[in-house]
């Protein structure tokens, strides 16, 4: 079986900005530590350190295990922490192609869907992420015909359309990310406090 890598070029792009908002927090943390600034721009500085080694961690676990697979007879995905998944070609019922609107704020995303024939999406890509040549392998792996929907979409009509395609997270973007920061906030102020106390020691 065939292990295609991301092709997309927005990960790699993505991590030296993630990495200079990292380090550009953890200097004013330290600084804001070091020269007694108020608690605002320590919590400021360790947010920005939190969420840049978040993403960091996040982009560079995914290009190096992320995987497409493609063989005789199946298809599959490995996850970002190796966990892989397959699917008998037999078990794909169509593949769709469409651009979906996940918020109000986000960018359209361009995805292929693999449902199988009640409609549950087996794996969702997206394509700029992969690439139109990773893409392209699995289409050939599963011997079906690719249909496209041009026009956007939102993922509440996708939903409705295919109940079984879309999942919680897509559907509530907003909340998924007011947890991610929720979690990163809790990060910037553990982070001062852990500070402060060992420095004490």
């Amino acid at each position: 079986m065939e292990e295609i890598r991301p092709q997309g070029t927005a990960a790699r792009r993505l991590v030296p900005f993630m990495g200079g908002l990292s380090a550009l927090g953890l200097l004013i943390l330290v600084f804001s530590l070091a020269l007694n600034i108020s608690a605002r721009t320590e919590g400021f500085g360790g947010t920005m350190f939190a969420v840049g080694g978040l993403g960091v961690v996040y982009l560079l676990l995914w290009q190096r295990n992320a995987r497409l697979l493609a063989g005789s007879g199946l298809v599959g995905q490995r996850n970002l922490v190796g966990q892989t998944t397959t699917f008998q070609t037999s078990d794909v019922g169509r593949l769709l192609i469409a651009t979906v609107i996940y918020s109000k704020n986000s960018t359209p995303q361009r995805v292929l869907y693999v449902l199988s024939p009640s409609g549950q999406a087996l794996m969702m890509l997206n394509i700029r992420a992969w690439g139109d040549e990773a893409i392209a392998k699995v289409v050939d792996a599963t011997g079906k015909s690719i249909e496209y929907r041009d026009a956007p979409i939102s993922s509440r009509e996708f939903k409705a359309e295919f109940p079984n395609a879309v999942s919680w997270a897509a559907l509530h973007p907003t909340l998924l990310g007011g947890g991610i920061v929720v979690a990163a906030l809790v990060l910037a102020i553990g982070i001062p406090i852990a500070w402060a106390l060992l420095s004490k020691q």
